[in-house]
């Protein structure tokens, strides 16, 4: 089963600063107006600016502060929502939103050793919540195109209808409902729908393949390496194509190789070398990706003290 690398480079929901305060204040005064048309008006035109690319959350360097700073993100974007439901830009800003907060979370739970069995049983089912929450706002978002989907994806039909537009609502799709299996530790509910994460990820990869510098095939990199009867050189040809399309710059990268494939194959010696090369990556070599390569690196330091936990013949 994917372990956490396989949501090791969510990007976190691109918003503008200056506009995000501005956008909220303009969804209360929408409240109080009585002109439908308008309001809808006014609040896609506030959708199409908050759910706007940009660096504000991907480019910091400071996991913490923009964990605490998503949820207000996150509300804003539900309570616009709730006005233009099927605003294509804020159902992507969700999906990707709350599968990154839920990223988020699992990565500091993983690296809290204070946590007791307990708490991280309490956490874990918070952080599969969120996950499904994001993953949730993806299948909205494909719907649109392909309001079958649902029984698509349940009778194992092929998602002929998504074109290359959809690849983002795919991807975020896939890796949210992933990341709510690997939350759920083993239960066997969410454990057969695996399968259904992965049908999203490979239509994306049939679609455009080079999406996100090798997003994808670093999703297929964990899931071959880690699910029962996965094919290990499948996920090797998947890390060397995201190695490639990535120029190597991507600290995820080199995890998700090591924590699926090395450990699977008890090689200690190949697992401590991509950590090294996960903590050689220059964080701030790509702008967006300077968060996760921040997380990514705390969590590589971390791997290395869980040796001799995960490589049966290392000394304890």
């Amino acid at each position: 089963m994917p372990k956490r690398s396989l949501s090791n480079r969510p990007t976190l929901p691109a918003a503008r600063v200056s506009n995000r305060g501005r956008a909220f204040a303009f969804a209360l005064l929408l409240g109080l107006g009585g002109c439908h048309t308008f309001d809808h008006i006014v609040v896609d035109r506030i959708g199409d600016t908050v759910s706007a690319g940009g660096t504000v959350f991907t480019g910091d360097t400071d996991p913490q502060l923009v964990l605490d700073a998503l949820p207000f993100g996150l509300k804003t974007y539900e309570s616009l929502l709730a006005a233009t439901p099927q605003h294509r830009g804020l159902l992507l800003a969700s999906a990707r939103g709350f599968t990154a907060y839920a990223y988020l979370l699992q990565q500091n739970a993983d690296l809290d050793a204070k946590l007791d069995y307990a708490d991280r049983r309490a956490l874990d089912r918070r952080i599969r919540a969120l996950f499904l929450r994001g993953r949730d706002y993806a299948l909205r978002g494909l719907a649109r195109d392909d309001p079958d989907i649902d029984a698509e994806l349940a009778a194992g039909r092929p998602l002929a209808r998504l074109r290359t537009r959809d690849v983002a609502f795919l991807y975020w799709a896939g890796t949210a409902w992933a990341g709510a299996i690997d939350a759920s530790k083993g239960d066997p509910g969410l454990l057969v729908q695996l399968p259904l994460a992965a049908a999203l990820m490979q239509r994306a990869l049939e679609l455009d393949d080079a999406y996100d510098a090798g997003a994808i095939d670093e999703f297929f990199v964990t899931y071959e390496g880690t699910r029962p009867g996965g094919d290990a050189a499948a996920a090797r040809r998947h890390y060397e194509r995201a190695l490639a399309l990535s120029r190597g710059a991507r600290a995820s990268l080199y995890l998700a190789l090591a924590e699926s494939v090395a450990v699977r194959d008890q090689d200690a010696a190949e697992f401590r070398a991509l950590l090294q090369r996960a903590l050689a990556v220059d964080p701030n070599g790509v702008a967006e990706w300077r968060l996760i390569n921040t997380v990514s690196q705390r969590r590589a330091v971390w791997l290395q003290t869980r040796v001799p936990i995960l490589f049966l013949d290392e000394e304890k």
